[in-house]
């Protein structure tokens, strides 16, 4: 079942296009990354189809009630964290998750329930009578989360929730937001790197100046853009010999050697041998290649299958037909991929001059 569809929406503002067109469709209980570098569209897509904001074309459907026409409907379907929110002085968690519980006019039994269920969900226990405002990054994001939790939502709309967390944080917010996932929340989550969604996404989004560059389940993106299959043999000396067998192959496009760092099996004379294919491998292939390698006398002590992922799907987008790649600069390159921009040098006192 799709639980939410955007179709051909454009938003304007001071007469600029911050969306243009997009579209998107995210299947129920499904983790949907939305992707794009700072100033993309992202946020002001999520506040369209979290109904704060209306398209100036175009139309928003939450499990099929269209959200220009049932909006009160779709809002109590829906929860939306957005980037930043604001957080009132003198409030503790408890008090703060209370406040929204009243607001969503939850009965006094069933909002004692929500608040603990929230909490649980969020794992914030040990802070629940702490003060918001004195709460560090990471927590201030999971009780902003349970805060979005607290009606039971079936569809999240969560806008750079993991922004500004150090690693330790941003790994703890990613196995809650999977939790979520995994008990039938419907999730769509913005960032502007991609390192942030990859280990829990099965769709995505890659938004540009506010067009949708491709929308759609990961696998079935990758199919249509030429997937490649990595096929890691580990084979015990004579790399050369396995790569030459490899490349001798039709449907092998690229053999590469990797070799192990420092370690048992490195003293122990292994080495991988990576074979790029044309396409998925299936298992008939598979064990055609390794019987080649045996044929040829190469001792090959194991085999494993790495498939493309979030990242390698957004680097073959933005290559596709040199359209993205040009548009991209290599700073919001960087960005996306988790790598710092590099700093410029500072110019020479004669250049200044």
């Amino acid at each position: 079942m799709t639980t939410l569809v955007a179709r051909n929406v454009w938003r304007f503002y001071d007469g600029k296009p911050a969306v243009q067109g997009l579209s998107l469709e995210v299947e129920e209980g499904s983790a949907y990354g939305f992707i794009g570098p700072n100033g993309a569209g992202k946020s002001t897509t999520l506040r369209i189809l979290a109904t704060v904001d209306r398209p100036d074309a175009g139309r928003v459907w939450v499990r099929g009630y269209d959200t220009q026409q049932k909006t009160e409907d779709v809002r109590r379907m829906l929860g939306f964290m957005p980037d930043p929110f604001g957080m009132p002085d003198g409030f503790s968690v408890e008090q703060f998750l209370e406040f929204f519980a009243i607001s969503y006019r939850l009965a006094p039994v069933r909002r004692k329930n929500r608040v603990e269920r929230a909490i649980e969900l969020t794992r914030i226990g040990e802070r629940r009578r702490d003060k918001v405002t004195e709460l560090s990054k990471g927590w201030k994001q999971r009780v902003l989360l349970a805060k979005t939790l607290i009606h039971d939502p079936s569809v999240l709309l969560l806008d750079e929730p993991a922004a500004g967390l150090d690693p330790a944080a941003r790994i703890e917010f990613r196995e809650i937001i999977k939790t979520l996932r995994d008990l039938g929340k419907t999730v769509l989550v913005s960032s502007h790197i991609l390192t942030e969604l990859a280990d829990f996404c099965d769709s995505v989004g890659i938004i540009e100046r506010g067009r949708m560059l491709v929308s759609g389940r990961i696998e079935d993106i990758l199919d249509r853009l030429n997937p490649s299959d990595m096929l890691v043999f580990e084979v015990l000396g004579d790399p050369e010999r396995a790569s030459g067998v490899l490349a001798a192959q039709g449907d092998v496009r690229e053999v590469s050697v990797e070799t192990y760092k420092a370690n048992e099996k490195t003293r122990a004379g292994l080495v991988k041998v990576v074979a790029a294919l044309e396409g998925r491998s299936q298992p008939a292939r598979r064990a055609a290649l390794l019987q080649a390698l045996v044929e040829a006398g190469v001792g090959v002590t194991g085999l494993t299958t790495r498939q493309e992922g979030l990242e390698d799907l957004f680097l073959k987008v933005a290559g596709k037909g040199g359209g993205a790649a040009e548009r991209f600069s290599v700073d919001t390159m960087r960005q996306l991929l988790g790598e710092r921009p590099q700093a410029r040098p500072e110019p020479k006192p004669e250049e200044a001059a």
